[in-house]
């Protein structure tokens, strides 16, 4: 099988709690799974809806919750969890050698919680102002948040690339042609989009979101740790998602 298809079944391995099995998987596979992120982020963007559109009947705040649950859950907390150890290092360290020294430490501080509760309030204001639409909401959200830190990789050097410990030093070696498949998964995405009907605002509302925050954000954590690392990318997506959900809701 050739190693680019073994890595769809991988991509799930990484990315969620899903058992699709296929271990021990070669080496080099790693490095091609993140061509396929946009598309489990769609998956799993279809898997919300669903959730959203099945439980008719209640409130808006509750269908979001309980589909933004089944997304941590599917997940297992993967970008939270890199949300959450990025902002206590950024907020907690003054030179790279710190920030780097935090970023390892499983245990989670005051700034990296009030990161994960004021993120996961956002997404659920920003669904319910979505109110219907939340179903597009949550497919966009999801695969073009997935393409931004794999779009990264392709401008911007990974800070651990040396480091044995790593979990993401395997996949960090994805470069520019990776970056620009995650290019062509954003047009598919958007084009889509666009065929059903999301208005154009919505979506180069979209687009702007993800180059902001892949711009800003990739400038600041170069300036304070030398690169990208797993727990930045983690965060990209989840800044870039709630990027592209204010800018549905603004459209």
């Amino acid at each position: 099988m050739p190693v680019w298809l073994l890595a769809f079944r991988a991509s799930f391995t990484f990315l969620t709690r899903i058992p699709v099995g296929g271990f021990p998987y070669p080496k080099k596979t790693w490095e091609w799974i993140s061509i396929w992120f946009p598309l489990v982020g769609l998956l799993l963007g279809g898997l919300q809806a669903l959730i959203w559109l099945g439980l008719d009947g209640h409130s808006d705040l509750t269908r979001a919750l309980i589909a933004v649950t089944a997304g941590v859950l599917v997940t297992g907390g993967f970008h939270e969890d890199g949300l959450a150890d990025s902002v206590d290092a950024l907020g907690g360290a003054y030179d790279r050698e710190n920030v780097l020294r935090i970023l390892k430490d499983s245990r989670i501080g005051a700034f990296g919680a009030l990161a994960l509760i004021l993120a996961l309030m956002i997404k659920l204001s920003l669904l319910v102002d979505l109110g219907a639409m939340a179903p597009v909401g949550f497919l966009l959200g999801q695969s073009l948040s997935r393409a931004v830190p794999v779009m990264q990789l392709g401008v911007q050097p990974y800070a651990l690339r040396e480091d044995p410990e790593s979990k993401s030093r395997d996949v960090a070696r994805s470069g520019q042609l990776q970056a620009a498949i995650a290019g062509v998964w954003v047009l598919a995405v958007i084009f889509g989009a666009f065929r059903l009907g999301v208005s154009p605002a919505a979506l180069i509302g979209s687009v702007v979101a993800m180059l902001c925050v892949g711009v800003i954000f990739g400038l600041y954590v170069q300036r304070r740790a030398g690169g990208l690392t797993g727990d930045f990318m983690g965060a990209i997506q989840q800044i870039s998602e709630i990027g592209i959900l204010f800018a549905l809701v603004s459209a």
